[in-house]
């Protein structure tokens, strides 16, 4: 695998500083573009799907297929990386999502939309466990927290920036977003193919060979850190991705006034506050360890997401937004490098690595239904406190489970 060596940078004192590899920028590029370019076409796939069909209860379901698909070909793509795949499946899954996006502009009827997000989820996924793989390979085991830090701005910044894209080109015309971000997506899958081809014999490339490790599932899910990251990723997965999209909009509207604006500030205050704190997270995962940045995060969206159930005004809702925002921010960085360090760069851990993406989409899947029956049932602030219970339980698996970082770095 193509990417360059890790270069040293002078400082004061005579100190180098490692700089990620060339591999690992070029990886958050694709990743800003991919989120980038579903976020675009979010907000007006509902309503191309409405003019398909006059079933109103059709509609959401262009939407779940896409993630019904995600959750359920995770552990098969999950396999295939394994296998020695990732070189293939990384541009495979994006040109997937390409062609099947910008087809999604010019079907004609219903079932052929519902099939082509089907085949986007497909390409999602595929995409998406290579991608880690490939990137838990590029990045040296010193830079690991920097190199999930600066993978995940990527893909918090294309989520923010992807709806004011997608409105701009509605502007331009309706099929516009599907065209524009399909062809964006098919660029990004011939970089992905420029970043992985091969420079090294077949079947020796890092992290894309079946490798002489063993990370299999069972093998990683005996260690209690692996197990600590999955239970976190859940974490993010409902409070980050699931519960403030879908739920805190409803809450906003059922106890404040100017609910749509309220609402809106919230998330841009979660998304600002998620995108500033992952660098510096990465950083100090790298120097001070995984478990205490990941203890720290968690604690922040404990406190955070109980807080927006129990606010009083607008300020204490955004300040506690906020904090959401820093918290699942930095948990991202810490998990995900404890993850790789267990699994390790040169192992058949795509399983492993499938198995950690697909706890995250459950969360983000079963976290909106749980919490919004009990939100219908008992209270709005009863559904946050619910919420909020889930990184506390993630918080009490990672006071048990041992620090992962390189010894050389612990030691440094």
């Amino acid at each position: 695998m193509s990417g360059g060596p890790v270069r040293a940078a002078p400082r004061a004192g005579g100190r180098t500083r490692e700089r990620l590899p060339r591999a690992v920028w070029l990886l958050v590029a694709i990743v800003f573009v991919s989120s980038l370019c579903a976020a675009a076409i979010a907000p007006v796939l509902t309503v191309r799907a409405a003019r398909l069909t006059t079933d109103t209860a059709a509609v959401p379901a262009v939407v779940s297929a896409y993630f019904l698909a995600r959750l359920i070909l995770t552990p098969v793509a999950g396999r295939f990386v394994s296998t020695g795949h990732a070189r293939l499946a990384l541009p495979a899954g994006l040109l997937l999502t390409a062609v099947s996006t910008a087809a999604a502009g010019q079907a004609t009827g219903y079932g052929q939309l519902l099939l082509l997000r089907v085949v986007g989820g497909v390409g999602s996924t595929l995409f998406t466990v290579s991608a880690v793989a490939v990137l838990v390979a590029a990045a040296p085991d010193t830079l690991r927290g920097r190199a999930f830090g600066v993978w995940s701005v990527g893909f918090e910044v294309g989520s923010v920036l992807g709806p004011l894209v997608g409105a701009g080109l509605l502007a331009v015309a309706r099929d516009a977003p599907f065209t524009v971000t399909g062809a964006c997506l098919a660029v990004a899958a011939l970089a992905a193919a420029r970043l992985l081809r091969p420079d090294v014999p077949s079947g020796s490339t890092p992290g894309t060979a079946a490798g002489t490790g063993a990370a299999g599932l069972r093998q990683v899910l005996a260690h209690r850190t692996y197990r600590a990251a999955l239970v976190s990723n859940f974490a993010v997965g409902w409070g980050a991705y699931g519960v403030p999209v879908s739920l805190l909009p409803l809450y906003a509207q059922a106890r404040f006034a100017h609910a749509g604006t309220l609402a809106s500030l919230c998330l841009t205050a979660f998304a600002v506050g998620n995108a500033l704190v992952l660098p510096v997270a990465g950083r100090l995962t790298d120097a001070k360890g995984r478990r205490p940045v990941a203890l720290t995060g968690l604690a922040m969206s404990v406190v955070g997401l109980a807080g927006i159930g129990f606010s009083g005004g607008p300020l204490p809702l955004l300040t506690a937004a906020v904090l959401t925002g820093l918290g699942c921010g930095a948990t991202a960085p810490a998990h995900g490098a404890a993850v790789a360090d267990v699994v390790g760069p040169d192992t058949a851990g795509g399983s492993a690595l499938a198995a950690f993406q697909l706890v995250a989409d459950t969360g983000a899947v079963v976290g909106p239904v749980l919490a919004g029956l009990t939100a219908a049932t008992v209270s709005y602030p009863a559904a946050f406190v619910l919420t909020a219970a889930v990184p506390a339980a993630a918080f009490a698996v990672w006071l048990r489970a041992p620090e992962t970082r390189p010894a050389q770095l612990a030691s440094a």
